[in-house]
């Protein structure tokens, strides 16, 4: 360890980082690499069964390297694949999917699409969660260095949204003003407006609407301002929500509750789902962690009947203002937890033809995957942004009989190493 070494680089692996082969052929993880370049590395650590190191210089560059469309960490915090032309990037993540569903899973797809490309591969980003810390008695926003405790303070961030950084720009003009916080979210709408959240500890907030309607004289934008004390509301100035529109419908999303970072993207993956789960009109359909109702208005549009469960009760709230609004009456949303809400399903002796589920990056419960089941589907619809989780949830559907019929990559982070899919499971 600490000793420069060159090594080459087979391949990049789930996470994003080069797989290199020490000469007792231990595996080695090297960021900032790229498939068949021979790079000059130091090991940092050791770990159970493999080494980690940090790249000191390229010696062969790959074809596919690129000079960074951002400078520095103030531009390219977030961006984990900066050097990678666009191209060999949908390259990669399409490579990654597929081993790391061979290798974990043991499982292909009958039918492999190809990955959509992101409509916007810069500023697409909607969505920021900042981290706050007082340096000096004065408060620095920005956002921790991958693995570290370290605050970037960002500037012209390359992927988020113009305005979001703009909005970013503003609060830091008067964050004298600010009380003591911990955490700042900004979340935008395709049409430019805005809504910030801060979050600090159970502490009460001084007055806040001076510091609002002087940040709105700075940036007209931002048309709502929430605080939140431990986990309880502590104030809300003008508007509480966010309005996206999809495909002709309108989505109403309140106080950060989650919708996708790239919604141009968002459309495109909606639309894959639609296109996989092929109704017909008499089906009923299940949409677990159903949010909004970002794929349950979609589907309930071509379905006789959809039901909605998502463990968020604000989100829900969304959900059901947001059927409303479309005039989408064929859906049933359950405010409960996901095992809870399943359970009811199953007391009703429901039957579900299509089952879509969108879990976090943690993936489905095994109780989750059980009670699926139970609902005797006929296809399910995974969406997954963590390929090894996917892996794990798709090889226990297929013990039980389902194929993996469609896989469908869809490039949701472009110059990051994460990968979003769709995933259709057949009953055999």
């Amino acid at each position: 360890m600490g000793k420069p070494i060159e090594v080459d680089i087979e391949k990049l692996v789930h996470g994003g980082k080069g797989l290199a082969r020490l000469a007792m052929g231990q595996s080695l993880f090297v960021p900032g690499v790229i498939s068949g370049e021979r790079a000059e590395v130091v090991i940092t650590r050791k770990k159970k069964g493999f080494f980690e190191a940090e790249l000191l210089s390229i010696i062969s560059p790959s074809k596919d390297r690129i000079e960074p469309p951002c400078s520095g960490e103030e531009q390219c915090t977030g961006a984990t694949w900066p050097h990678i032309a666009y191209p060999a990037q949908l390259r990669f993540k399409e490579e990654i999917l597929l081993e790391t569903l061979s290798r974990m899973a043991g499982i292909a797809p009958k039918r492999f699409l190809p990955i959509i490309p992101s409509p916007r591969t810069d500023h697409y980003r909607l969505r920021t969660q900042l981290n706050v810390r007082t340096s000096a008695g004065k408060q620095r926003i920005g956002f921790f260095r991958q693995g570290t405790y370290t605050l970037i303070e960002m500037e012209d961030a390359f992927l988020l949204h113009p305005v979001i950084n703009k909005a970013l720009a503003g609060i830091r003009g008067m964050a004298e003003l600010l009380p003591e916080l911990n955490e700042i979210h900004i979340n935008a709408a395709p049409s430019g407006e805005v809504h910030v959240l801060f979050f600090r500890e159970q502490k009460q907030y001084p007055p806040m609407e001076g510091f609002f309607k002087g940040l709105q004289e700075t940036v007209p934008e931002i048309v709502g301002l929430t605080g939140f004390a431990g986990n309880k509301r502590a104030f809300s100035l003008g508007m509480n929500h966010l309005t996206l529109e999809l495909d002709g419908l309108e989505f109403q999303t309140t106080e950060g509750n989650f919708f996708q970072v790239n919604w141009e993207q968002n459309r495109n993956m909606v639309r894959a789902v639609m296109d996989i789960a092929g109704l017909k009109g008499p089906e009923t359909v299940l949409d677990l962690y159903c949010g909004i109702g970002n794929f349950t208005l979609p589907l309930a549009k071509q379905a006789k009947t959809v039901v909605g469960i998502e463990s968020g009760y604000s989100a829900v709230d969304d959900a059901r203002e947001n059927a409303t609004k479309n005039g989408v009456m064929n859906v049933e949303f359950i405010a409960d937890d996901l095992q809870r809400g399943l359970k009811t399903l199953i007391g009703r002796k429901m039957r579900a033809d299509v089952v879509v589920l969108d879990p976090p990056r943690a993936g489905a419960t095994i109780k989750t995957l059980e009670r699926v089941l139970a609902f005797v589907p006929q296809k399910i619809i995974y969406v997954s942004c963590n390929p090894a989780t996917l892996a794990r949830d798709l090889k226990y559907f297929h013990l039980f009989g389902f194929r993996l019929d469609r896989l469908e990559p869809v490039d949701m982070f472009p110059y990051t190493y994460h990968i979003e899919c769709v995933a259709e499971m057949v009953r055999e």
